[in-house]
């Protein structure tokens, strides 16, 4: 089921950026973003704790596997389109080329992005993609260390967030900046460590639990969309429903009721979700160069472009199955081999 929610927020992203100027959905991505959010620091801190006993150069090589190919390979996709279309700076903002080191070693480890202006960005989602860079570190430093660094650290997140409110900042700085994503990481952290309690109800309640949550979650998105989209009015209280909303949906599917359920169709839909999202801007920039006169959004884009996106990020999906998870294997194996009581944690590791 992670699986299979990981990837609709991946399609939530693309909606909303190949739309972009629609006011229905085009707070969906901000939505989706701190859901991924949420999930991640879930299975980081199952995995740190598990798995990995917070060994940092195993965890550390295993996110770079898991990360970086992945995004190699469409950085070399969209240089190609670079090269062989016209126009890529005024289709994305982002690619405007600007000669800056700075921008050489962002585009080339990623978590520089998150510490200065990047307006240079060959794949242009890697901003978010640093941020959880960054958390990912301090998963392993104190986030995910216990219960209580778990709430210490969504309490000083939360206080952030009301401060920023309080002093009327904008939501951008509610939702780009890496210590302000440690709300939702420390979410996933605390539901992780309170897992134990939310499996003690019934598989019957949690059920309902989670459909309720679900529905809700809906309701709240299409109200957002009629009444604010992004940025508008009341998007912060749409924006902290969705918070809550979703974590209300990711803490039942941590227990045992919905093991099995959708489990061969969800690690295909998961392992979609992340090359969905890094490659949909390219796609979408060869799709509007070749066939709709270079349109830079809309609905005729978007509608042209999923079904490429999905078909690509497949091939890709596959390609790092046969080439890169045996190495990623070999490192949780190696882990493993050290700590026999943590093999069976192996396949929380295989869903990230």
């Amino acid at each position: 089921m992670f699986g299979t929610l990981r990837f609709i927020l991946a399609i939530f992203v693309v909606v909303a950026h190949l739309t972009e100027t629609v006011k229905s959905v085009s707070h969906l991505g901000v939505f989706a973003v701190f859901g991924f959010y949420i999930v991640s620091g879930y299975l980081m801190t199952a995995v740190l704790n598990k798995t990995y006993k917070f060994d940092f150069k195993s965890f550390a090589l295993n996110r770079f596997l898991r990360l970086f190919p992945v995004y190699y390979l469409v950085i070399c996709l969209t240089l190609i389109a670079f090269y062989l279309l016209p126009n890529a700076e005024a289709f994305h903002v982002v690619w405007y080329a600007r000669d800056r080191l700075q921008d050489i070693a962002g585009n080339i480890a990623i978590f520089p992005f998150e510490f200065y202006d990047a307006y240079f960005r060959i794949v242009p989602p890697a901003w978010s993609v640093a941020v959880e860079l960054v958390c990912y570190f301090l998963l392993w430093l104190f986030i995910a260390r216990s219960k209580w660094t778990a709430l210490i650290s969504v309490g000083s997140a939360a206080t952030y967030h009301i401060a920023s409110l309080a002093l009327g900042q904008e939501w951008s700085a509610r939702y780009f900046p890496f210590y302000a994503a440690i709300l939702p990481f420390s979410i996933g952290a605390c539901i992780y460590y309170f897992n134990d309690k939310i499996s003690s109800f019934a598989t019957s309640d949690i059920k309902q639990f989670f459909f309720t949550s679900t529905t809700l979650w809906i309701i709240n998105l299409i109200v957002s969309g009629q009444v604010s989209g992004l940025g508008g009015e009341h998007f912060n209280l749409f924006f902290y429903i969705n918070l809550l909303l979703l974590a209300f949906m990711v803490a039942p599917l941590t227990t045992s009721a919905f093991d099995g359920q959708l489990k061969r169709s969800g690690k295909i839909l998961g392992d979609l979700a992340y090359p969905v999202f890094l490659t949909h801007w390219v796609i979408a920039f060869i799709i509007s160069s070749l066939f709709l006169d270079g349109q830079h959004r809309g609905w005729a884009l978007l509608a042209a472009s999923v079904l490429p996106v999905i078909l690509i990020s497949y091939a890709i999906s596959r390609t790092a199955d046969k080439l890169v998870e045996p190495m990623r294997d070999s490192v949780r194996n190696r882990i493993l081999r050290n700590s026999p009581k943590t093999f069976g944690s192996a396949k929380t590791e295989r869903v990230k």
